[in-house]
């Protein structure tokens, strides 16, 4: 049906006059509830002289103490063969998954009920504990992860390093892919003269778009010492994992870390891949590999030498937007090859953690006071400040995860 002008003015006017006196009306049935925040939960994991235990509460930077005293921690201490194995662990989503006796892989929750409860577990068929964490391909349906080694294949001189998707909801494999990381083809000897025996380390693994990158180091099977001040990355096609070739880097030693969950390379917001190295007297550097390449750039290395990094132990390093990454106890940016900042002076402490955190674009860390206090501490990149939030009981040795669990 067709509509003069007048008409269509008059109906206009009419209709906007109705909304105008009905957007007045102060009826109970419009007015507007605001949205109640989601409730949060985070937990700490500590290890005391008596066992291990999972601190919860409903906000980090709450002036209260939380102690594993008078059952207010979660002891889980049973589950595990050492307290160690906080480094074998990995919380996603709200689950913990680790491996308690070393082939059963199992997926744990907090109760309401503050108990420590297995959901679910898949039996791998040989030992297994958790390695490297994939957080950029991983969703809530799906975790990406390795093992902390690999297979030997002695015929093809390299090790068979596998990927794995987890089906979450579950516990089952979706797929698994391979990598093969080569050994060294000559012989390395001890101090003695005696040829070492060695076996390889994978301390890193970042997925690039459509390669994958691996980083390792050598150990010694007679003495258990890193050897060989060489970075070694093994590069291929993913997910076809064809098309495999070394890089080496000797500037700034082997690519840092061991094969526990905690990570040693990040990719930053330009997609450029950058990989810690430390040298056999424990200096740290970084190299980098740009976006879209797979060589090692050779004009790029940032000397870390005279700073203090992970000076008591490894530790997750941390993006934290506008070029700026966390590699304890400092804040960088890597690609100006500048200190931001040392949160050691921030705090007027010392990072003590494993996993540490970031939300909503903040930085939690555990720290340890010089009157050994532990605090958890907030770092604000924005604003390059730091706030004291809750305390942990003196009587722990170490943080391994700063978590949020719901």
């Amino acid at each position: 049906m067709k509509t003069n002008g007048f008409l269509k003015t008059w109906l206009t006017v009419g209709l906007m006059s109705g909304l105008f006196f009905t957007s007045c009306k102060h009826s109970p049935e419009d007015t507007v509830t605001p949205e109640t925040p989601a409730e949060r939960k985070y937990g700490l994991w500590v290890t005391a002289t008596d066992g291990s235990y999972i601190l919860t509460t409903g906000d980090l930077m709450k002036d209260t103490l939380l102690t594993p005293a008078n059952n207010q921690g979660v002891d889980i201490t049973s589950y595990l063969p050492a307290a160690y194995y906080g480094v074998y662990a990995y919380c996603y989503n709200g689950y913990y998954y680790l491996s308690a006796d070393g082939t059963r892989f199992s997926q744990y929750e907090i109760t309401d009920a503050g108990r420590f409860s297995e959901v679910n577990n898949y039996a791998f068929s040989s030992t297994f504990y958790i390695g490297k964490v994939a957080a950029n391909l991983s969703s809530d349906d799906e975790l990406v992860f390795t093992a902390t080694s690999g297979k030997e294949n002695t015929e093809e001189n390299v090790l068979e390093q596998p990927i794995y998707f987890m089906n979450t909801n579950t516990m089952t494999m979706n797929k698994t892919l391979i990598a093969k990381l080569p050994f060294l083809d000559y012989t390395v000897k001890q101090a003695n003269g005696e040829p070492d025996d060695l076996y390889m380390v994978p301390t890193s693994m970042t997925i690039r778009n459509d390669k994958v990158f691996f980083g390792y180091k050598f150990r010694s099977n007679i003495n258990y010492n890193d050897v060989i001040d060489t970075a070694f990355i093994y590069v291929c096609d993913y997910p076809g994992m064809e098309n495999g070739k070394l890089l080496k880097d000797t500037r700034g030693g082997k690519v840092a870390g061991h094969w526990q969950v905690n990570s040693t390379s990040f990719v930053d917001d330009n997609g450029d891949l950058y990989l810690l190295t430390q040298n056999l007297s424990s200096k740290y550097g970084l190299i980098r590999i740009k976006s879209g390449e797979t060589e090692i750039d050779p004009g790029y290395f940032f000397n870390l030498g005279d700073y203090n990094i992970f000076q008591n132990g490894s530790s997750q390093i941390q993006l934290l937007g506008e070029g700026r990454a966390y590699i304890s106890p400092f804040v960088i940016n890597p690609s100006q090859q500048k200190i931001v900042a040392d949160l050691r002076i921030l705090t007027d402490a010392i990072p003590r953690t494993t996993m540490n955190f970031v939300e909503d674009g903040k930085l939690y860390d555990v720290f340890k006071t010089s009157d050994s206090k532990w605090y958890v501490y907030e770092y604000d990149p924005a604003t390059n400040t730091v706030k004291k939030g809750a305390e942990i009981d003196s009587g722990v040795s170490w943080v391994y995860h700063v978590n949020r669990l719901k």
